[in-house]
């Protein structure tokens, strides 16, 4: 693939100086043939290889590839019975569980879509993401985290109650017709177990199969929803081919295969869990282990008892093993590898502290199925500290004004721009949005800020959109601000990011008040907190009586956060 100047000041810069970077395609012969497979050929093909070895574990389970995939062909079945057909969409609402890695490999098989629903979601955006996706079905826990979730799905739709004896008829949700409920249940729900069981009694396993063999590489396996700069999340559509080369690609760079155990703290809600640890497990035959939370102290405990060799997090889970009173007590002396994103500071701090030598920091992005760059387990430790690596196998990068489109020299800071086979298939029932994301030539628009180094290694830089990463959770400032301002006490409402030692960034909120009207700060919060998201929750709010404003009367946020930043300014040591 040849570079192309995209604008005239790139026209006199030769090729080698470009901010435009290819991955190597023969770098990785397999990948690529992944990118031509299923979801179900290769769960079959995993258990086929390595059918008596431990696949998954979890703190109530534990599952060799053969009993996996035998609890896979049960649900399918089952669902088969119900109804479920090819091109439908199976909402799923649970932690890490078996039940949810059961289900996207079930519906996967069936020929049908995924749509992950983040457990953290209040009534406003489940409502939101169950009607957008048009979801067939849906799976949720009774209750999770002391949270009741069948009084929130009773509250956004009341005719739930119904489900098992007959399809839900809804009129919100016209779609929705079965609705499975984790564990125990009340009689009026269908239960997983009971899908196992229609599935074991009635199901025929050639039936499946004929399915399976229908299901094509390119087919949505995933709809992956995103926190965007619009005013709620949009749904990413992801194929069978994207996700399992992705997955492959990134944990052969990384150097983890089927002699390893690897700990994952990545909700399967995001792809980070579903597609870069669930089905690197089903490519590479590595061990998973996950579970439904992240606690730092079981996590230490954990890797020196399985002998942990990989562990997969978040930054603030890696400053969270740090700081606890119990990473001196254990050994760590099997975990050698990793990979996450973050910045060079805590990234060293991981290679040197919690002693992951080789760790792989990359980047990635849903509509980039998930992952764009990583670092090669191989490369210098300056590299793998203070880059996110080059671009998988078969995916570019290029770095663009913004403004101009012209492709920047190397060095330079812009636009992260990415096109290959990686690249989303668009989102969902939102042709608008897709055709502002990719352009004409194919190229993904990120909204991201970065730059190219000399030795082509990119550097994330920060975002270009209006968005907060709180605590690993992408947070769209636009959603949170058209929450507050249906408070009927708020006029507008401007959110940014500060600083947080435990999150890295949190949200804060200016507000300003309807006439005549009084509300604290404590009170907006407090009217958020069962609402929405608790990393959408304002943790700070500044009750203003006018925003700074630009000539054409748009808010001057970066004016605001500026400001504002300054009380957050840790004093210099006297």
């Amino acid at each position: 693939m040849n570079s192309q100047n995209t604008g005239n000041s790139a026209q006199s810069i030769a090729p080698g100086e470009l901010s435009h970077i290819c991955g190597d395609e023969g770098e990785s012969p397999l990948g690529a043939a992944w990118g031509r497979e299923t979801l179900p050929r290769a769960l079959r093909r995993c258990a086929a290889q390595w059918g008596d070895k431990e696949l998954l574990v979890f703190p109530e389970r534990r599952a060799t590839a053969a009993q996996f995939l035998e609890e896979v062909e049960r649900f399918a079945l089952g669902l088969k019975q119900l109804g479920f057909v090819p091109g439908e969409r199976f909402a799923v609402w649970l932690p890490n569980t078996m039940e949810s890695v059961v289900a996207e490999m079930a519906v996967a098989a069936l020929g049908g879509s995924l749509v992950f629903i983040n457990t953290r979601y209040k009534t406003h955006e489940f409502e939101y993401v169950l009607r957008q996706s048009e979801a067939s079905a849906l799976l949720l826990p009774r209750e999770f985290l002391q949270i009741d979730f069948l009084a929130m799905l009773r509250e956004v739709c009341p005719e739930a109650a119904q489900a098992k004896k007959r399809s839900v008829a809804s009129s919100a949700f016209p779609c929705l017709k079965k609705i499975i409920v984790t564990g125990s249940a009340p009689d009026e729900f269908l239960t997983y177990e009971e899908v196992l069981s229609i599935g074991a009694s009635t199901g025929r396993r050639e039936n499946l199969e004929r399915i399976e063999t229908s299901v094509q590489p390119d087919d949505v396996v995933i709809l992956q929803y995103t926190s965007g700069t619009t005013a709620f999340p949009k749904a990413v559509m992801l194929s069978h081919g994207q996700v399992l080369r992705n997955a492959y690609q990134m944990a052969e760079r990384a150097n983890i295969g089927a002699e390893d155990r690897v700990l994952s703290a990545m909700p399967m809600f995001h792809v980070g869990g579903s597609v870069c640890a669930l089905l690197g497990a089903v490519t590479r035959g590595y061990t998973l282990y996950t579970s439904a939370t992240f606690d730092a102290g079981e996590t230490i405990r954990l890797l020196e008892a399985e002998q942990i060799t990989t562990y997969i997090g978040l930054e603030s889970m890696f400053i969270a093993l740090r700081n606890h009173e119990a990473f001196d007590k254990h050994s760590r002396a099997s975990l050698s590898k990793g990979w996450s994103a973050g910045t060079p500071a805590v990234l060293r701090m991981v290679v040197e502290e919690i002693g992951i030598r080789h760790l792989c920091p990359l980047y990635g992005l849903s509509e980039g199925s998930p992952n764009v760059c990583i670092t090669d387990w191989r490369d210098p430790q300056e590299k793998r500290v203070n880059t996110m690596g080059r671009p998988e196998p078969g995916v570019e990068v290029k770095i663009i004004d913004a403004a101009s489109g012209a492709t920047l020299r190397r060095g330079e800071s812009g636009e992260i721009c990415v096109r290959g086979w990686n690249v989303m298939k668009g989102y969902y029932k939102k042709p608008e949005e897709t055709a502002a994301a990719i352009d004409g030539e194919g190229w993904l628009h990120t909204g991201d800020l970065g730059r190219i180094d000399a030795d082509g290694y990119l550097i994330w830089k920060g975002r270009l959109k209006d968005m907060l990463r709180v605590g690993g959770e992408n947070v769209s400032a636009v959603e949170v601000e058209n929450f507050l301002c249906g408070h009927p006490a708020v006029r507008a409402a401007a959110v940014v990011g500060v600083p947080d030692e435990r999150l890295r960034e949190v949200p804060l909120a200016f507000v300003q008040l309807k006439a005549g009207a009084s509300l604290t700060e404590a009170e907006l919060i407090d009217y958020c907190k069962p609402r929405i998201a608790g990393f959408k929750v304002p943790r700070h709010v500044r009750i203003v009586a006018e925003f700074e404003m630009t000539g054409s009367g748009k808010i001057q946020k970066y004016v605001m956060r500026d400001r504002i930043l300054r009380e957050f300014e840790k004093p210099e040591p006297s």
